[in-house]
């Protein structure tokens, strides 16, 4: 087996447009979210959310599609830095593509609240209308793959998995295996997403998932603290290229981090609730840690999916507790969702790339809103500002709606070999 390295990370989001742009806001625990912009929310009871605002430039294809569906150009734009931070001319032959989604566009105009189709009906012109002109109900999931590899070149293999907010973070994880296994040489592995539109701000809305209190703004999403009353939804894409770790130091690359270890599973117990007792989500951090061959006290830092939901966060703060039963206490434990929001299928693939600026330059990203932990949140939460980190291991956590649980363990480049 094959030591994996990341040698190119691209990132689109509400905090910042390429990897240095987001680490500093992350360093920082800096706020992308704000008052919906990209469509009329005044009759709504949820009207924040986290927005990408930065122009990207996108070639026409790629532009013309974007404009309806923004996701493409997130996943497009994350794709072009990743390549080319990699030095990666063109994907070929011995690259595999593999990038998590979740749904895709949804025009404005069949949805509306108050005097519009009931759901039912709604539901039912979906099924029937997709032929219809200008009512196209979605693009197909390949499509930003498709285009990546007009501009990139075609891969060897293009998947895209569609497994809720654990979508990037998996994918990321079979490309870390396939590259490992020798089955590819190179892994181009993301996520990306935008639920911020009618039917993805008030699908979650009608689940009860979102926080109403838009009078918070910038601070509405709130993991792990007591008053925390809901998510906010986000939108972006983050990208990672992977090789063989002696091939890129023989290339002189430039090596972000080592990935480690992966762990996935299914709770199977509810359409969106997680499992109460978390076993699930503990069985994906054990996973991932057997896989890496560490034992638990190795790790120094989480990032926890942290979605600021009652029971998410009680749920993953309890697992943590478990798996990590000798050591919880010292491990500090980050929430980036609280200032990006809740990218869905794009979050485990952010959240990665966030894992790099402690690996990479040293610092913590702060939970800047947790003042009062909650009850069964107990866990050693970076709060205020940036903490130093000295460490060799991360682990991320990404945690979806019907249980879908993935871990990912990141190892800091110059490590204690």
């Amino acid at each position: 087996m094959r030591r994996v390295a990341v040698t190119g990370f691209g990132v689109v989001s509400p905090i910042g447009v390429g990897r240095e742009a987001f680490w500093e806001a992350l360093r920082a625990g800096r706020s992308g979210i704000g008052r919906i912009t990209r469509f009329d929310c005044d009759t709504f009871g949820v009207q924040l959310a986290g927005e990408v605002k930065e122009a990207i430039p996108l070639p026409g294809r790629v532009g013309s599609i974007a404009a309806d569906d923004p996701k493409v150009g997130f996943a497009w734009a994350a794709c072009a830095e990743a390549v080319a931070s990699a030095g990666l001319a063109r994907l070929g032959p011995r690259t595999l593509l593999h990038l998590g989604v979740s749904l895709e566009i949804f025009p404005p105009e069949r949805i509306a609240f108050g005097g519009a189709p009931a759901l039912p009906e709604l539901l039912a012109g979906v099924l029937d209308a997709s032929g219809r002109e200008g009512h196209a109900f979605q693009i197909p999931l390949d499509t930003a793959s498709r285009l990546i590899e007009e501009s990139f070149g075609r891969a060897g293999q293009s998947i895209v998995n569609c497994s809720a907010c654990a979508a990037g973070a998996q994918a990321i994880g079979h490309g870390f295996r396939c590259v490992r296994d020798e089955r590819w040489d190179t892994a181009v592995c993301g996520g990306f997403d935008s639920m911020v539109n009618p039917l993805g701000v008030g699908g979650f809305q009608m689940l009860g998932a979102l926080t109403t209190e838009n009078s918070r703004g910038p601070s509405a999403c709130r993991p792990f603290e007591a008053s925390r009353s809901g998510t906010v939804l986000g939108e972006g894409a983050a990208v990672l290229v992977l090789e063989p770790l002696e091939a890129a130091r023989a290339d002189g690359k430039e090596i972000l981090a080592e990935v480690c270890g992966y762990g996935s599973t299914m709770d199977a117990h509810g359409l969106s609730a997680p499992d109460p007792d978390g076993d699930g989500a503990a069985r994906a951090m054990r996973d991932a840690l057997d896989d890496a061959r560490l034992p638990p006290e190795a790790i120094g830092h989480i990032n926890a999916h942290g979605t600021g939901t009652q029971l998410n966060d009680e749920v993953e703060a309890a697992a943590i507790r478990r798996v990590f039963a000798g050591t919880w206490e010292r491990i500090p434990i980050s929430a980036t969702k609280s200032v990006t929001g809740h990218l869905i299928a794009a979050a485990g693939a952010v959240e990665a790339g966030a894992c790099l600026l402690p690996l990479t330059r040293g610092w913590i990203p702060p939970n800047p809103w947790l003042r009062n932990v909650a009850p069964g949140c107990e866990l050693c939460h970076a709060t205020g500002e940036a903490a130093r980190f000295d460490g060799e291991y991360v682990l991320s956590n990404s945690f979806g709606f019907g249980g879908q649980n993935a871990s990912l363990i990141f190892r800091r480049a110059d490590g204690r070999y």
